[in-house]
């Protein structure tokens, strides 16, 4: 499977999904039907480091189909972002898998073709189709009795488009410990179906487990506070930091008439904690990126970013907001170093995540009735 990194690339593949391949997306996304898997988007990559924004996929899907023939489509964009916004209200348990720091092993083969298959899949390509994600983390805990928490750093490192959020609250689901005492279950003739025949592993599974135990008790969600609505005044040197949790924030300010220097900050010392697919993967999108930006300075460590800011007597600095699990420059060591130099660090949210995290502190059931306002609030209806 290849995954271009040239934005006008990407755009074609988006315009063409939407206009060949999403009429049919609600009958066929749960299909695997193998690589390239042409029947769903394949384009989160991408919309989780914001090369395309979420508003941007849905306007495209919007010019070719009525809202109501793509609503599963729409939801399924929504998905991710409900995820974010839950985990931004339970912070804790994203510390239960970054806790674990040991080496990721590959895992051995087992002799269930589906699960060898997709382990060769994840670790050659990057990508795995969300069905086939479900089932391998069933496999995983269930039939092959490993911690649900190996297996989310499993993921984490070859997955090209691994989300804090998704990948921890994803496999939580799947082990009953999301929705407590319901886990997901990876059935031999389910698998069948949902493959076309490609695999059929009877009597090779556990399907009827028993409960994962001993998980830390649930607590209430935290109160959560929006960060301020930015406002920016006429005297304002604003410096803004690109960095992979948004690569096209910049455009949004262009938009928005704001005067503003720009550079990519790249967090190089963490290397080591993804594959070499998703490191190739990050390198073209980042030198991509930096081809077709004016006037951009990179940098690779905090001091390069104070200096930065310095020389162009910036008075704030803004960043991408972090979510959880996907912290980069809201550090104390950077915030200690800024506000020294008399610099205001701005941890900048969209629109798209402003309104619609507070709508996550209960179940997607809840959280999807809040759809249709959404779409209006982002201007999509």
């Amino acid at each position: 499977m290849h995954f271009p990194s040239k934005k006008n690339d990407i755009s074609v593949a988006l315009n063409s999904f939407c206009e060949d391949k999403l009429s049919n997306y609600s009958k066929d996304r749960n299909f695997d039907y193998g690589q390239p898997h042409n029947n769903v988007s394949t384009l989160s990559p991408y919309i989780n480091r914001r090369i395309i924004s979420e508003n941007e996929v849905i306007r495209v899907a919007l010019k070719n189909h009525k809202i109501g023939k793509i609503e599963k489509f729409i939801q399924e964009v929504f998905w991710r972002t409900y995820w974010r916004g839950w985990l931004e209200l339970h912070p804790w348990v994203y510390t239960q898998v970054n806790n674990v720091t040991s080496q990721v092993a590959i895992p051995n083969k087992t002799g269930i073709k589906c699960f060898d298959h997709w382990t060769e899949e994840l670790i050659e390509t990057g990508y795995l189709h969300n069905h086939a994600r479900m089932w391998y983390a069933s496999i995983w805990i269930f039939t092959l009795n490993k911690p649900w928490v190996s297996g989310a750093n499993f993921f984490k490192r070859n997955l090209l488009d691994w989300c804090p959020a998704s990948n921890t609250l994803g496999w939580r689901w799947v082990a009953g410990i999301q929705t407590i005492g319901k886990p997901y279950i990876a059935k031999a003739d389910n698998i069948k179906f949902f493959t076309k025949n490609r695999f059929h592993p009877i009597n090779q599974l556990n399907e009827k487990p028993m409960p994962v135990r001993n998980e830390p008790s649930v607590r209430e969600a935290i109160n959560f506070y929006l960060p301020r609505i930015l406002n920016l005044e006429n005297q304002d040197n604003v410096g803004l930091v690109l960095t992979k949790n948004d690569l096209s924030l910049d455009k949004l300010f262009e938009a928005k008439k704001i005067t503003f220097e720009r550079c990519i900050y790249i967090e190089e010392d963490k290397k080591n904690s993804r594959s070499e697919v998703v490191n190739s993967f990050e390198k073209r999108i980042m030198d991509e990126t930096i081809s077709k930006t004016p006037r951009v300075k990179v940098f690779c460590n905090y001091n390069q970013l104070i200096d930065w800011a310095r020389n162009y007597k910036f008075n704030k600095v803004i960043f991408p907001y972090e979510t959880i699990g996907n912290e980069i420059l809201n550090k104390r060591e950077l915030i200690e170093k800024l506000k020294k130099a008399q610099i205001t660090p701005i941890f900048f949210m969209r629109d798209w995540d402003r309104h619609a995290f507070p709508f996550a502190n209960k179940g997607f059931f809840h959280f999807k009735k809040k759809i249709p306002y959404l779409l209006k609030l982002n201007n999509l209806t």
